[in-house]
């Protein structure tokens, strides 16, 4: 009896085990170093060698913060995320219809275009300075729209590219048949396509949501009334040149990235069933 495959197969689910268990410890230690000390007391935070168990705890930080400009912050985060998400996904459908339904001049170079711009949502910190002179120049600077409109530009790409691949997935029979029935372009992409299209446009909806909520650079240059600061801005408030609070730091810091994490453990498998939706098509 040949046992070589069998023995490949626990081998390599092993290693595939192994190689899951790392990245998971090392992207949640992280978390769960910085929720201890969070509930540490500022003595307690400055022993050496630090405390995993044992040490005295108190929930004073989360006072300090919540207490304070971080729940503006906060609040300020919910309503550009939630702003920029649904304009995204009504924009990011009515593009990725159209590039893949519609005929019209320059399609390849607006299909290009997008794809190009797709990295901008996982990172475009470069483009801090020339957008700082842009908004300037048009005295767009520190205005309630500066951020939702940036978070917009940076993610849009990626929505669409996402949703592209649900609308992929529709067959264009669905479409005909629509017409025929009398429906124009926008029936058939309200009453057919967008809600076959759901698991699609809850992802595209998530991930823009989820990089309008971390977003740190732009907030940072292109605003700077306090109103108007976002979460991530928020929390680098505990830092300064005299030193870090590191109770009320890391106190923030949970609490800024706690929306993200329950989001995604509640919502997590759509996301994944969102982003499949247009691997097989028909």
């Amino acid at each position: 009896m040949n046992t070589t495959k069998p023995a490949r197969q626990i081998t390599s689910r092993s290693l595939m085990a192994v190689a899951v268990v790392l990245i998971a410890v090392v992207n949640l230690l992280p978390i769960v170093w910085g929720l201890l000390t969070s509930f540490k007391t500022e003595q307690a935070i400055l022993v050496s060698p630090p405390q995993f168990w044992g040490f005295p705890s108190t929930a004073s930080h989360y006072g300090t913060v919540l207490g304070g400009s971080f729940s503006r912050g906060l609040l300020t985060s919910l309503i550009y995320a939630s702003v920029v998400t649904a304009f995204g996904i009504f924009v990011g459908s009515i593009t990725a219809f159209a590039l893949d339904r519609l005929r019209f001049p320059g399609k390849g170079v607006v299909f290009y275009t997008i794809v190009a711009c797709v990295p901008l949502s996982i990172g475009a910190s470069i483009l801090a300075v020339p957008n700082y002179m842009y908004f300037s120049a048009l005295h767009m600077l520190d205005k309630w729209y500066t951020l939702p409109l940036i978070y917009l530009a940076l993610n849009l790409p990626l929505a669409t590219w996402v949703i592209k691949g649900s609308v992929e997935a529709v067959p264009k029979e669905l479409d005909q048949s629509g017409k025929i029935d009398g429906l124009t372009n926008t029936g058939v992409l309200f009453r057919i396509v967008l809600p076959l299209c759901r698991p699609g446009m809850f992802a595209a909806g998530m991930l823009i949501f989820i990089g309008a909520w971390n977003e740190f650079i732009f907030g940072t240059v292109l605003v700077r009334s306090a109103a108007l600061k976002p979460i991530q801005v928020s929390v680098y408030q505990y830092i300064s040149s005299f030193g870090r609070a590191w109770g009320p730091l890391t106190a923030a810091a949970i609490l800024a990235v706690l929306p993200i994490l329950v989001l995604l453990f509640i919502l997590g498998r759509h996301l994944v069933a969102g982003l499949m939706r247009g691997s097989v098509k028909g």
